[in-house]
This record gives structure tokens, C-alpha cells and sequence, in this order.
């Protein structure tokens, strides 16, 4: 007959379990880190490369606030030429106020920026409200613009939409289905 072994489980048993344990939480502890470094290396290069584009979308549209300033001067310039001081006089002060706006895009950081905004925004609240109008205006406008336009070049088409002019032959109004008379599949 054997006898059963009635020791208790030693200390060995505990150590091996405590371990494999231990060695399965610094495991999820390690992947955990590494899975956060992981992101965090991939939101700063998502960033950078924001950060880089809004540089370059800033630069331009500074250049094209200094090229309507530009314009503006030459206009300035034939105003004179013409004789005609007060408004070459308007058009001058029009132009000096869109080059410092270019300069204060090129000159300003995104952050600077950001700062100058909401100070503006806290001290006329007024201004902001009807900026954000007036761009939501703009917006609309846009959108529906675009939409026409997106609609003719071949998308779903409507009988209102069909031009029609006299070619010799009757036109359809509406669909393919009834032939060319209109009316079943017989001619004219």
C-alpha cells in the first residue's frame, strides 16, 4: 500500500506559483507599456504632421493676403494717376491693413494665435458672435455651391433639371422608358 503524501505544500510550490504570477503581470505590465509608449509615439508624429500642414496652409494664405495687398497698392497707384485722392486715399489704408494682417499670420505661431483669439473673444463677445455668423453664412453658401455644381456633372437627374430646345425631334421630359415619341416604343 502507498501512502498518501499528507505534507503540507511547501514553501517551493507557493515560490513557483507566486512567480508565474509575477511573471504574468510584468508580461501585461510590459505589453501595457509598450502598447502607451506605442501611441504616444504615433499622437506626437500625428501632431507634428498637423502642425507642419497648419504651417504650410498659415504660409499660404499669408502669401495671399500679401498678393491682395500687392493688388490693392497698384490700384492705389492708378487711383492717383487718375486723379482720384480720396478713394486711392481708402484703398491705401484697405492695403496697409491687409499687409499687416499678412504679416500677422506669417510672424504668429498656431498657439500665439489661439491666445490672441480668445482674448478677442473675451473682451468683444459681440464681434465673435456675428464673425461666427458671417462665417456660417460663408459655409452655407459654399456648400450649396458646391452642391449645384456637383449635381450636373452626373448624378441623379430630374425632369425640371433637362434643358430643352428644339432639335427637329420631340425630347423626353422625364426617364428612359417610353421610347423616343414619349409614348411607347414607336416613332413619330
Amino acid at each position: 500500500m502507498t501512502t498518501p503524501n499528507t505534507q503540507a505544500p511547501g514553501p517551493r510550490a507557493e515560490n513557483s506559483g507566486q512567480q508565474s504570477g509575477g511573471n504574468a503581470r510584468d508580461q501585461i505590465r510590459d505589453v501595457k507599456n509598450q502598447v502607451v509608449d506605442q501611441a504616444k509615439n504615433t499622437f506626437q508624429q500625428a501632431r507634428d504632421r498637423a502642425s507642419s500642414s497648419l504651417g504650410e496652409s498659415k504660409t499660404q494664405f499669408a502669401d495671399q493676403f500679401g498678393t491682395v495687398a500687392d493688388a490693392l497698392r497698384r490700384t492705389t497707384e492708378h487711383l492717383r494717376s487718375e486723379d482720384q485722392q480720396r478713394i486711392a486715399g481708402l484703398t491705401d489704408t484697405i492695403a496697409r491693413q491687409v499687409e499687416q494682417v499678412a504679416d500677422y499670420l506669417r510672424n504668429k505661431d498656431a498657439r500665439a494665435m489661439r491666445q490672441d483669439l480668445e482674448n478677442l473673444a473675451r473682451r468683444q463677445p459681440a464681434l465673435m458672435i456675428g464673425g461666427a455668423l458671417v462665417l456660417g453664412l460663408i459655409g452655407a453658401r459654399f456648400l450649396k455651391s458646391s452642391e449645384r455644381r456637383g449635381g450636373r456633372g452626373g448624378g441623379q437627374r430630374f425632369g425640371r433639371e433637362r434643358s430643352f430646345e428644339y432639335t427637329g425631334r420631340s425630347e423626353q421630359a422625364f426617364g428612359d422608358g417610353y421610347g423616343e415619341s414619349g409614348y411607347g416604343g414607336g416613332n413619330a
